[in-house]
């Protein structure tokens, strides 16, 4: 009611509860019936205002007082016998919080913020802490920037969860290879920044060498899709796709990850094309299959795949440099700086085999057949790890795997 009044603005937080009594709100709306005798059991976030996010904490319970101002530290669950709290979103919601859900609360945040994936309950902020903590070994402004939580509520959760660096789980020897979602929150190239603005995490997997478990490269799976009707996705901002020349945003996707280790996606799209990924770890690789359907009424041509294997953060493989790097259709290898150990991979229907040694990533980017109207077709990847110094006879050795069949 008063930023309705006031050009869209609340009232100065210093003064909230004055100015809204003398808008003629009755002061006992002020008063929470198990605060007995305070006259106002609320407090406002100062970091909020019309403009925020409208998930961001507008009001919420506190023992502060009148004009009570402040933020998480002033919460207070104790007029619930400590099952939470009631708490006003500057969207307009009001929702009873529960105790262990309060640290995944959003105290500020811009209409429009885009590159943080704050987790909707709790177990998903675990899973997500034990996928940083653990496994990318982030550092607390990472995790934030990949959360959206504060940095308090982080450490508070790792204490409370026991997730520390120190005390991950130790994988068997004989186990698959590990696969887990890229939280986003670090950026997975070295250069070439601008060509990948707010890398969108739904298509990006990390998968660990077996040599280092703190090492690993960041597959994305699809970078791109072309076709007759021009650049129909791309998974971060860098030029524009059909869709964002007609302001249309693509809502943000998730993983799912299987009780097998692997992971799949699948995202359709507003013209009804479909695409979908589905990675699954063995012990000597993961294989990838892509499939795509033409959900449209027309047939679909030039269907082109940009599939990036990113290796910053796999030691050994940083050098921006495509001197380390083999291409032998439909196999691209990277070597190590010491040259004992390489990173490989392979995509059935590989049109274009290529290195970007700015990234540093190298791709085996493969092209779907022609698709009628309702016909769906699906290709079939590799991603493996070799020691050794003769590539080549490794190609061969994987070439006799069949890797092309599912």
């Amino acid at each position: 009611m008063y930023a309705e009044e006031h050009d869209d603005k609340y009232p100065a937080a210093e003064g909230w509860c004055d100015s809204l009594v003398n808008l003629s709100v009755l002061e006992e709306i002020f008063h929470c019936p198990g605060a007995k005798n305070e006259r106002c059991a609320y407090a406002m976030n100062p970091r909020a205002d019309a403009k925020s996010a409208p998930d961001v904490v507008l009001l919420f319970e506190s023992t502060g007082g009148w004009n009570q101002v402040g933020g998480p530290e002033l919460l207070t669950t104790k007029h619930h016998e400590d099952k939470g709290c009631n708490a006003v979103f500057v969207g307009g919601a009001v929702r009873f919080i529960k105790t262990d859900e309060i640290p995944l609360l959003l105290w500020e945040g811009r209409e429009g913020d885009t590159y943080a994936r704050r987790p909707e309950t709790v177990t998903k902020a675990v899973r997500w802490l034990e996928n940083m903590v653990w496994y990318h070994r982030f550092t607390l402004d990472e995790i934030c920037s990949a959360t959206g939580l504060e940095p308090a509520a982080i450490q508070t959760m790792q204490s409370r969860y026991a997730i520390r660096p120190d005390n991950r789980p130790v994988r068997g020897e004989d186990a698959p290879l590990l696969v887990l979602p890229y939280p986003g929150g670090r950026h997975p190239r070295i250069g070439f920044l601008e060509g990948a603005v707010e890398p969108q995490r739904e298509t990006k997997s990390s998968v660990f060498t077996p040599w280092d478990p703190n090492s690993y490269v960041v597959v994305d799976v699809p970078e791109a899709i072309w076709s007759n009707l021009g650049l129909t996705y791309l998974a971060h901002k860098h030029i524009d796709t059909i869709w964002t020349k007609q302001g249309i945003e693509l809502p943000k996707l998730e993983w799912n990850r299987r009780a097998d280790g692997s992971l799949d996606i699948e995202r359709t799209l507003p013209n009804g094309i479909a695409f979908g990924v589905k990675a699954v770890p063995t012990e000597e690789a993961v294989r990838m299959e892509m499939w795509l359907r033409n959900g449209t009424d027309q047939k679909l041509t030039d269907l082109r795949v940009q599939d990036c294997v990113m290796t910053k953060m796999a030691a050994g493989f940083a050098s921006q440099t495509n001197e380390n790097k083999v291409f032998t259709n439909p196999y691209v290898a990277c070597r190590s700086e010491d040259g004992k150990r390489w990173i490989i991979t392979a995509w059935e229907g590989c049109q274009r085999p290529w290195g970007n040694e700015q990234c540093p990533c190298f791709h085996s980017d493969p092209k779907f057949p022609d698709l009628e109207p309702g016909q769906t077709y699906r290709l079939h990847g590799w991603l493996s790890f070799y020691e050794g110094d003769d590539i080549q006879a490794e190609f061969a050795r994987i070439e006799a795997t069949d890797w092309r069949q599912k």
